[in-house]
């Protein structure tokens, strides 16, 4: 008998004994979890990262049309997104933009209207304070497909990589806020691309883009400044602005090149917007050929300027 008390004994106290063991396992199993659910958190909170999706589409059909016209098509579909990470002091931001719109004119050859390619990635280490970072930048533009003159529809004078565009360098970088950036570097390499040479048509003296015929590449090496900014308006309202200058050191360093962006957003819902984008652009290297009023052309450096209006389905993600 007093085995069997000593056994229950013994028994009772392994209860709570077992109990503890399991309470504790199940109290680091969810001490584990939460762990991982705050590495998990802390990992998202790394990277941020979002885009818009656009497309827009019109089209006009005349049929025994009195006052004249021609029926037509035209569609553009263009793509912005970013992904950005921070992780103690360093800042790692990239963007990459596309676009591509075409029309379609009866009787005529399917014109392009927008075609443009674009990445941009800069990565920074914070400095002392909170608004300077030591910033490398990078930069490549292009386009998608061939481009023909606007005046002899079959004349191509452009084409991927033909121009193409890449910008390397180390300069600071001041930011503020999420609205306003601005970065100066003092030693920034620009090299413009030309690998079709097919578009010099055999003329060894022609020279496009700044690269002669024979070569593919120009290399300059500048000083480079970016300002960028952007702000909600109004409720439905977004306005952003970007302004690039780039001046070669190695040949007319007063020639300043200037690529200036705009770009407004009307929102009518969460399906719809209507966008206006401005895109001006003063390139040194390029050459734009001019008709005279008596007749003849004049070839040289003169302002582009691009507005695009449009309104479509817009889609956020």
């Amino acid at each position: 008998m007093n085995r069997f008390y000593s056994l229950l004994l013994l028994a009772a106290l392994s209860v709570p004994a077992l109990a503890q063991e399991d309470i504790d396992k199940t109290d680091r199993d969810a001490l584990h979890k939460m762990k991982e659910a705050a590495g998990q958190a802390d990992s998202a909170k790394i990277w941020t990262k979002g885009g818009v999706f656009q497309l827009n589409f019109s089209q006009v059909q005349l049929v025994n049309w009195a006052a004249g016209g021609y029926s037509s098509m035209s569609g553009l579909a263009q793509i912005n997104a970013f992904a950005n990470k921070r992780k103690g002091r360093w800042a790692w931001d990239n963007s990459i933009i596309m676009a591509y719109g075409a029309i379609n004119e009866e009787g005529k050859r399917t014109r392009k209207t927008d075609d443009r390619f674009e990445i941009n990635s800069r990565l920074g280490y914070q400095l002392d304070g909170k608004k300077w970072f030591a910033s490398a930048l990078f930069q490549f533009r292009s386009q998608f497909l061939y481009g023909y003159d606007k005046d002899v529809d079959t004349l191509k004078i452009s084409n991927l990589l033909s121009p193409g565009y890449m910008l390397f360098g180390l300069g600071l970088d001041y930011k503020p806020s999420d609205k306003f950036s601005f970065y100066i570097s003092p030693l920034m390499t620009k090299t413009t691309f030309v690998t079709d040479q097919d578009l010099y048509y055999g003329n060894p003296e022609l020279t496009l883009y700044g690269v002669k015929a024979g070569e593919k590449t120009l290399f300059q090496m500048g000083a480079y400044a970016n300002v960028f900014y952007t702000t909600p308006l109004a409720e439905n309202i977004t306005f952003l602005t970007r302004l690039d200058l780039f001046s070669n050191y190695l040949d007319n360093p007063q020639n300043i090149d200037v690529n200036w962006e705009t770009l407004w957003t009307f929102k009518v819902n969460s399906w719809f917007a209507a966008t206006i984008n401005t895109l001006l652009i003063y390139d040194d290297e390029i050459d734009i050929a001019q008709r005279q009023d008596d007749g003849t052309f004049k070839v040289g450096p003169v302002t582009q300027f691009k507005e695009t209006l449009s309104l479509g389905f817009t889609m956020k993600f």
